[in-house]
């Protein structure tokens, strides 16, 4: 072992530093994740209090139709895994690059574009791996002319969020609910769904 790491250059030296924890912290988000015990990439969500208050509602209603997916790819390249997978890439790039057939800036170059591509690649099967799961999910737009009975109050003019239970894809369901009407919808109220609002509420009126 000493043999082999004083035949390294400085350089590949370097890089050996970069890829070995890399590569363990990699084996070990394997492991956890083959034996269930979560995402590693869930740990690198942070509640960063900014003083603005970002209502979800509002960002989806200007999203408007935009599938929520379409902003996920950006995100997914800026997580724990995707940054450990960068790492160990370039480590070994670097390491395989460094013995001093080109020169070294040319080594970090490509080094850090292999990294770069890693951590692409790990963001794109995250996100198909999370657009396959969704396949099997309610699409909450097949909910709209359907009927339903109102759970809980749904205040009116979309003064807050009430709940009902309808029928959505053959599966009896409750859902967050708002409504334009002017008087509020109490419980046992039949409602019939009319549109969307955000991601996930619907749009009732009496029915």
């Amino acid at each position: 072992m000493n043999a082999w790491w004083e035949a390294l250059t400085v350089f590949q030296q370097i890089f050996v530093c970069i890829a070995i924890p890399s590569t363990v912290l990699m084996a070990v988000q394997f492991i956890l994740t083959l034996i269930g015990m979560g995402d590693m990439d869930s740990d690198a969500e942070m509640d960063v209090d900014t003083g603005i208050d970002v209502d979800i509602d509002d960002v989806t209603e200007v999203a408007g139709d935009r599938d929520p997916f379409d902003y996920g790819m950006a995100f997914r390249l800026f997580t724990l895994r995707g940054l450990i997978s960068f790492l160990a890439v370039m480590g070994w790039t670097g390491y395989a690059l460094g013995d001093g057939s080109m020169s070294y800036v040319a080594a970090v170059i490509i080094s850090v574009i292999a990294g770069f591509l890693m951590m692409l690649a790990i963001a794109g099967l995250a996100y198909l791996f999370e657009k396959l799961q969704s396949n099997g999910n309610i699409n909450i737009t097949n909910a709209i002319g359907k009927s339903g009975t109102v759970y809980l109050t749904v205040p009116k003019n979309r003064e807050g969020k009430g709940k009902i239970n309808a029928v959505v894809q053959e599966r009896y369901g409750e859902y967050e609910a708002v409504t334009d009407e002017s008087e509020p919808l109490v419980f046992g109220t039949e409602v019939v769904i009319i549109a969307v609002f955000g991601d996930d509420t619907l749009v009732v009126r009496r029915k």
